[in-house]
């Protein structure tokens, strides 16, 4: 039946899902950056403002004050559910997960949980740096989760350090992300060269669709894109097939992260795809094609009633942080996430 008819469970590593914080040095440095950077009244400070002592160099101390300062807004802006003030912390396509799992805290009537990075390491570029990478344990308030995640901070046309991208890091793949500690990062896309990425893009989209004429051995074999996000692809069209309809994802656009970092293993990158999916009857089957309320799709892009027509555009964004090695072959996904931004009847 059209009724029964829902969209794909999203696979998204939320930002918020964390740890207990560990007695390690930085639970230390937060507090003294907290008071960096609050001004008098307990007021925040930019971020982007010099340090006290006049150094002009951005490092690691300059870093970890921008992810103090980013916890401290953009926490308190996600348990509020509060869009705008996302709005000043995070840019696409960070933001537009953040907006999303919003939306999933309002359906669902449950506040997201404060957090914080604890314990992180950056990878800067040299010089006066318009981005950078950092990874951190994160604490989450009320769980014991121990999540690692890897995120990219680029600074904007007015100065502002914002969030960009970010995934929760596979537990395999730690020590992976914990090695670019200290690492210079390599800013401007220069970390990978054109023909490769391109190889790279259609190889994880493919992957990502289940095709069956994938190949492996330029992106090796991962429980988290060929099993967990390919194999919720595959159980989305089984329903749709179930309903009388079909759906077909076609690749729009593939974007690559302004900073990267060379580690032993490899390259460590971010890769968006932009993505869209076409939802219409199958042959034989009913005229249209509904989406349910209830559906994940629907949710994330904030419709609160069905949508239904005689084909549904679905326009979603996906992040994957990759690790490339030296000859390109054997790339690894360590996380992912994804959403849907829009949904179109026609």
């Amino acid at each position: 039946m059209e009724d029964e008819m829902l969209g794909r469970k999203s696979v998204r590593s939320p930002r918020i899902l964390a740890a207990p914080a560990p007695a390690m040095p930085f639970a230390t440095a937060a507090v003294a950056a907290l008071l960096v950077l609050t001004g008098c009244g307990g007021e925040p400070v930019d971020a982007a403002t010099p340090v006290p002592d006049g150094s002009t160099a951005f490092g690691r101390d300059r870093a970890a004050l921008v992810l103090t300062a980013f916890d401290q807004a953009d926490s308190a802006a996600s348990v509020a559910g509060d869009v705008e003030a996302l709005k000043t912390q995070e840019v696409p396509p960070a933001l537009d997960l953040s907006i999303a799992a919003v939306r999933r805290s309002a359906y669902n009537q449950r506040p997201q949980p404060s957090f914080q990075h604890i314990n992180p390491a950056f990878a800067v570029p040299p010089g006066d740096p318009a981005c950078f990478l950092a990874t951190a344990t994160l604490k989450l308030a009320g769980s014991e989760l121990a999540p690692t995640d890897v995120s990219q901070f680029v600074l904007d046309a007015d100065g502002h350090w914002k969030l960009s991208h970010n995934v929760q890091v596979t537990q395999p793949s730690l020590v992976v992300a914990r090695s670019i500690d200290g690492r210079p990062a390599t800013e401007g896309g220069e970390a990978l060269d054109e023909t490769s990425r391109r190889a790279l893009a259609a190889e994880v989209f493919a992957r990502s669709i289940g095709s069956t004429t994938s190949n492996r051995s330029l992106v090796v074999s991962s429980p988290l894109l060929d099993g967990q996000f390919a194999g919720g692809w595959e159980v989305y069209g089984q329903q749709l097939a179930g309903v009388g309809a079909a759906v077909q994802r076609t690749l729009d656009k593939a974007e690559w992260s302004d900073c990267a970092v060379a580690v032993p293993a490899g390259t460590l990158t971010f890769l968006t795809i932009h993505a869209t999916d076409t939802l219409r009857p199958a042959p034989g089957g009913p005229a249209t094609v509904q989406l349910v309320p209830q559906s994940p799709d629907l949710i994330a892009t904030g419709h609160r009633e069905a949508v239904r027509g005689k084909s549904i555009r679905v326009t979603r964004v996906e992040t994957f942080l990759l690790l490339v090695p030296a000859q390109t072959t054997g790339a690894s996904v360590l996380g992912l996430n994804d959403t849907a931004l829009t949904v179109t009847p026609s």
